[in-house]
């Protein structure tokens, strides 16, 4: 079974329908939904959703929703724990390239899991050793 690691943006983009997702990506959310894929969710992406549904970039039944996905009886949607693993592989995260903390932690965590990573954040985009679907 394919799987991959989510952004915050492709995540909720998914999750509110907006059409700024490109169909690859949405596809493969769809997968997840079917039973088909498992979506890696690094839980920095949760901790972010709280954070922009508090600044009201998006309404707050979508930290709801995001629990809701992760909580039920399923193994398409998957938390990865920023753990000792992930933080190992933080520190080869090139700070000058992905100077966001949250941005370093998702790529990290894709990194640790040897997965791809669906993203358009364009500093994760040009890291050199990491599978980016966008």
């Amino acid at each position: 079974m394919p799987e991959y690691v989510s952004d915050t943006h492709a995540l909720t983009w998914y999750l509110t329908n907006d059409a700024r997702l490109p169909a690859t990506v949405r596809s493969i959310f769809e997968g997840a939904d079917n039973g088909e894929n498992v979506i890696w969710i690094p839980s920095i992406c949760l901790v972010e959703i709280i954070y922009l549904v508090e600044k009201a970039r998006y309404p707050e039944h979508l930290i709801r929703q995001v629990i809701e996905l992760v909580d039920e009886s399923t193994d398409n949607y998957v938390v990865i724990p920023l753990s000792s693993d992930v933080i190992r592989v933080l520190q080869e995260v090139d700070r000058n390239i992905v100077p966001e903390m949250p941005d370093r932690i998702i790529a990290a965590s894709a990194k640790y899991l040897e997965l791809p990573l669906l993203s358009a954040d364009k500093a994760i985009t040009s890291l050199p050793d990491l599978t980016v679907i966008w």
